[in-house]
């Protein structure tokens, strides 16, 4: 597998939380690590890309793509496609 900028993981959460997630999907979806996860998350939240959903006792959250977030993927996916990066192969 080939390494991951911070900026391709946190469109890859972003992407998997547009219209909510559990923390246990998200793990999957990104194929992240509980403690890299949990950096990452605590950066979204921080920038208000991403809102984390909970009853009241706090025993189900889910997390949740922010408008800001969904910003984020929009600029994130335009310059992605206008850059020029050499092919692995």
């Amino acid at each position: 597998m080939k390494n991951r900028s911070r900026p391709d993981i946190m469109a890859i959460i972003l992407e998997a939380a547009n219209g909510g997630i559990t923390k246990t999907k998200l793990l999957t979806k990104a194929n992240l690590t509980s403690g890299q996860l949990r950096h990452y998350m605590s950066v979204l939240l921080e920038k208000r890309l991403i809102m984390e959903l909970a009853d009241e006792d706090k025993r189900h959250v889910a997390y949740r793509t922010t408008e800001k977030g969904m910003k984020y993927l929009s600029i994130y996916s335009a310059l992605k496609s206008i850059a020029v990066f050499p092919q692995e192969g």
